[in-house]
């Protein structure tokens, strides 16, 4: 009773009532969403649905307080829900899913929430559930942290601004070749130690035996794709030396790696006309330091270079006689001492050869776990934030704060995130209307079509476009284009008709699907792009198209060849990389992510690429 009579004092009887009668979703319960979802819970929302793919993990019970040790592989959704139970009056409703599976949450399952929160960790879940929101005109409240900074933004669909309406910063990507044969930043090291060394050693054998004749090696020297074939089957005998657990040989595992293998790179002259040459190991220092070493000095610390040797060779003697019982697999955690000291040795050993600045572990240990460092403080105070600024947006403080105009309301960031002021935390600028060259809510108009399942299989494409014309008030010679929006897959367009009598079940069209109607008419003026969700399904009998206000804009006119500017790549100093921004994120996974292109076809050699998410600068205290 106490806390409901709070609640009124602040909003009212009748705001009261509402926040009751209340359904959110929470997308997310990792560092954010477990402190939102206690926050939602104290404020008496009514029922509040919570969605999270994810599992508990150990790196985890650091910064989420609704978890404990015995949680550790339990769905992250239902633990929460469990942990909160003591204090709560609300309905709760866990998930253990991807928010973006249609099957699971199809989009008319998004209609019966009031608002959306995410607390999310990766772009492609944000991105899309920004996209729903839109398509339902769902307000949202995104949020997301990093170390001291963070954010909370209020998204008003049509009104303000989208998720997608700034430019987010994506992870750089390191061609094969790179990685393997000419590193030039410690990251370069770290990722040949994780991705390539310890998976050959360690990992099952599985990859050995993959037919590498096609694999795009990301250069045309022969010599050098030569070389990395060669280094690749030769790691195997490295690998039946752990397995064998025979001690005596790890000299050999160091003399292969660092001296005969770099030796091999230096005949490969086209590599170093332009490079610095990499030093060989010294042997001496190998042979000197065959021994075990039981003393650790500070993961802080940046070690010399026979430390680090003595702590490879210590450390690839412990994870040998791991192998056995542990079914010869051992899976790389940054949690796992053994793992994460194995990666860094070897990572360091490999920049020093190089001349490339070594790192403590401390540091390894965010490269190779992908870390933005996560701080409990910083995300309790985002989710407080996002907590009552839902208060706003849902015009529950229409006594002392009347909502007029959405765009008068706040955003807030740290300072450091903002870089707005120096004198205070907090900053809270106001709502900007949408960017209008945003791809996602000012480009498009949207409509969901509705659409049986006998009819989806009985339904052209040909038949598609001529009732979309109709209603859309196209002329029969009008040009249009029609584009699957996962996977930007061309369907039609004036020169490309060969899928017109194919019908849509065999295009591939299920619920959930995303087509883009676009006027390809050479004219002044043509119609505004058309987005389309396609719910299919047995609660309705026929084709219903959704009727809509589309607007006449004129078209962009193609670049000129003088225009045209090709992009140079340029080599990146490690300098340059730390002066580049960073996605904030509420946990810190690996993300993959492929930016939208409009008919841009899938390259075939993009999973030979190494992605790797910046890190933040280091917080002054």
């Amino acid at each position: 009773m106490v806390r409901e009579d709070n609640l009124i004092k602040i909003i009212g009887k009748d705001g009261y009532t509402k926040i009751r009668q209340t359904k959110c979703l929470l997308v997310g319960a990792g560092g954010i969403g477990s402190e939102l979802l206690k926050d939602l819970i104290l404020m008496e929302f009514g029922e509040i649905h919570i969605v999270d793919l994810d599992t508990i993990d150990l790196s985890n019970l650091n910064r989420q307080f609704l978890f404990r040790q015995r949680d550790i592989k339990q769905p992250k959704s239902t633990t929460a829900v469990k942990a909160v139970q003591n204090f709560n009056n609300s309905n709760l409703i866990p998930y253990q899913g991807n928010i973006m599976d249609t099957t699971q949450f199809p989009l008319h399952w998004f209609k019966q929430f009031n608002i959306i929160f995410n607390a999310l960790d990766n772009l492609a879940a944000r991105r899309y559930v920004n996209k729903m929101s839109q398509f339902l005109s769902l307000p949202l409240l995104e949020s997301g942290t990093a170390g001291f900074d963070g954010y909370i933004q209020p998204i008003f669909p049509g009104k303000t601004e989208c998720f997608d309406c700034t430019k987010k910063e994506t992870p750089k990507t390191f061609p094969v070749c790179t990685i393997r044969s000419t590193p030039s930043q410690p990251i370069h090291c770290v990722v040949w130690a994780k991705n390539f060394l310890f998976n050959q050693l360690f990992a099952d054998d599985d990859n050995q035996n993959e037919d590498n004749e096609n694999k795009d090696w990301g250069t045309t020297d022969e010599n050098e794709i030569k070389r990395i074939k060669q280094e690749t089957n030769e790691l195997q005998k490295l690998h039946n030396i752990i397995l064998e657990q025979d001690f005596n040989r790890i000299p050999f595992i160091l003399k292969k790696l660092f001296i005969d293998d770099i030796s091999k790179l230096l005949l490969i002259e086209n590599l170093w006309k332009t490079r610095t040459k990499p030093l060989l190991l010294d042997e001496s220092i190998i042979s000197e330091n065959n021994h075990d070493v039981t003393e650790k000095k500070s993961l802080n610390e940046v070690w010399d270079i026979k430390y680090i040797i003595q702590r490879f060779i210590a450390v690839t003697k412990t994870l040998s006689q791991r192998m056995k019982s542990e079914g010869n697999f051992i899976e790389f955690d940054k949690d796992d001492e053994d793992t994460l000291e194995f990666v860094a040795m070897a990572a360091n050993i490999r920049s020093y050869l190089f001349h490339i600045p070594m790192k403590s572990v401390f540091d390894i240990k965010q490269t190779a776990g992908n870390i933005i460092p996560a701080i409990a403080t910083t995300n309790a105070i985002i989710a407080g934030l996002s907590a009552l600024t839902s208060l706003r947006v849902l015009n529950l403080l229409d006594k002392y704060a009347p909502i007029e105009d959405v765009t008068k309301l706040n955003m807030a960031f740290t300072a450091m995130a903002s870089n707005m002021t120096t004198n205070r935390y907090l900053s809270n600028p106001q709502l900007a209307p949408p960017n209008c060259t945003c791809p996602v809510c000012s480009q498009v108009v949207r409509g969901v079509v509705q659409l049986s399942d006998k009819l989806n299989e009985a339904t052209t494409l040909e038949q598609l476009i001529n009732k979309l014309k109709v209603k859309y008030g196209y002329g029969e010679d009008d040009d249009v284009s029609i584009l699957d929006m996962k996977d930007q897959r061309l369907l039609y367009d004036f020169d490309f008709e060969d899928l017109c009598l194919r019908n849509l079940k065999d295009l591939k069209f299920v619920n959930g699907t995303i087509i883009l109607f676009s006027d390809d008419s050479d004219n002044d003026e043509i119609k505004k792009p058309i987005e389309l969700y396609f719910e299919i399904g047995d609660n309705v009998n026929e084709l219903i198209l959704p009727t809509l206000n589309i607007p006449m804009i004129k078209p962009k006119k193609p670049e000129t060849d003088n225009e045209e500017k090709e992009e140079e790549l340029v080599p990146m100093t490690e300098n340059q990389e730390d002066e580049d921004g960073v996605v904030i994120l509420d946990e810190n996974d690996e993300e993959v992510i492929v930016e939208d292109s409009k008919k841009r076809p899938r390259a075939e050699d993009e999973d030979d690429l190494i992605e790797i998410i910046d890190l933040p600068k280091k917080a002054k205290n």
